[in-house]
């Protein structure tokens, strides 16, 4: 990024890339964020901080800052209606000028609850102002940004303190229209499954599971959680192997943002530029959980179904359970749709069942234990990345080779005392 360099292989140490071919830089870089979760990361890259962009379908350009030392990673918009050029050059900008990074230090203003820019000449020093780390964390204290220090297009955005509040709005709703099951036995067994789903996957221990008294056969989780089953659904699974396919769909949905990313899609705008062009976040909170009411009763789009088929089947098997099984919860859903009909029958309503589908889950089965034994190879060479693969497991499941092209080209990478590995079992 320094320096306006816009060709990332040119950001890379000489000396550390002396032994890749040209394809082999290529497949370092397919997937750059893939890249940065490395542990080593900091002996890759000549330089510390760095700006990733987006392009997206319509043309707009996304941008997220990192900054290699601190670890932090930060969201940066452009102004809209400009061409994706001006769009880059204007991140670049942001990215490079002292307030761009939220990290750094600001002012707090305690009598009006605003914060500063530590150089801006506007702050009244007598008001008792004091010093925090970020505006993150000044934002955690409730203060607000200076509106002449921080623009619109450039304020910091906490993405996901904005999933948590839909969240906390959209259970509010669910848990108004439904009664909540009190059947301990019920609900220590979707408890049981969910908690051995998170902590066997390394997920964020914040979800909550919930049972909903309903006949409907159904699951569904909102962004950030919690994660409903029903009664129906219960009656309908007959192990806890069954359970944690359907249940592991269901994370990978949220883990994956794929209500957010289905969000942006419907409005052709980005979710941050969204948020960067209303007044209030309650506005914004009307409009996306009418938005995602109708994903919870019309489903998400084929290509986040079979992403969440994906990375579901992976945190079954994460978890100890038998993964296969969400093949035969699948058969047994759609037998039973075949015997009542679709009344009642909510989970595939939303999540279209059919043998194309069932013959993709044999795919992903297919491509699950060589993902196990790459990532033993992976952990003690480098736990960074093993643990990002480890999260985004759907991305080996896709396409199994480019994730492989990409550890063949890591392990050539020539860091001082590395780790070298023989042979990759997935190759």
């Amino acid at each position: 990024m320094e320096g306006g360099v816009g060709d990332p292989k040119l950001l890379l140490r000489s000396d550390v890339i002396k032994r890749l071919s040209y394809e082999q830089r290529q497949d370092l870089l397919h997937e750059p964020e893939r890249l940065l979760a490395c542990s080593r990361v900091r002996e890759i890259f000549t330089t510390p901080r760095l700006l990733l962009l987006h392009p997206e379908r319509d043309g707009r350009i996304l941008g997220t800052y990192f900054d290699l030392e601190s670890k932090v990673r930060e969201p940066l918009l452009a102004d809209p209606d400009q061409s994706p050029q001006q769009a880059r050059e204007q991140l670049l900008k942001l990215a490079q000028k002292d307030y761009g990074p939220h990290s750094l230090p600001v002012l707090a203003n305690p009598q009006s609850h605003r914060y500063h820019l530590r150089h801006a000449s506007h702050v009244d020093t007598s008001a008792g102002v004091v010093e925090l780390a970020s505006s993150y964390q000044a934002e955690a204290q409730g203060y607000q940004a200076c509106d002449i220090c921080f623009d619109a297009v450039n304020r910091p955005l906490d993405q996901d303190e904005l999933e948590r509040s839909l969240g906390r709005q959209l259970a509010q709703q669910v848990e108004s229209q439904f009664r909540l099951s009190q059947d301990p036995v019920l609900i220590e067994r979707v408890q049981r499954v969910g908690r051995r789903l998170v902590s066997g996957n390394q997920l964020a221990n914040n979800y909550r599971f919930i049972v909903l008294e309903s006949e409907k056969i159904n699951a569904f989780a909102v962004p950030t959680g919690p994660l409903y089953v029903t009664t129906g659904l219960l009656n309908v699974v007959e192990s806890e192997d069954e359970l944690s396919g359907v249940m592991g769909h269901e994370l990978a949905h949220s883990e994956l943002h794929h209500g957010r990313r289905q969000y942006e899609q419907a409005q052709q705008w980005s979710w941050l530029s969204l948020l960067a062009g209303i007044a209030t976040r309650n506005a914004w909170l009307y409009n996306a959980t009418q938005m995602f009411g109708s994903v919870l009763t019309r489903g998400y789009s084929r290509d986040f179904e079979l992403e969440a088929d994906r990375q579901g089947v992976w945190y079954s098997y994460g978890a100890g359970y038998r993964a296969d099984h969400f093949k035969l919860t699948l058969q047994k859903f759609l037998d039973l749709e075949r015997k009542r009909g679709s009344g009642g029958f909510s989970w595939l309503q939303t999540h279209p069942g059919s043998e194309q589908r069932l013959q993709e889950i044999n795919d992903i089965l297919g491509r699950v234990e060589p993902l196990r034994l790459l990532l033993e190879e992976i952990e003690p060479v480098d736990a960074g990345l093993a643990g990002h693969l480890q999260r985004k497991g759907s991305e080996f499941l896709e396409d199994p080779q480019e994730v492989v092209r990409f550890y063949g080209a890591y392990r050539q990478l020539n860091f001082p005392e590395a780790a070298k590995s023989a042979v990759s079992p997935a190759q």
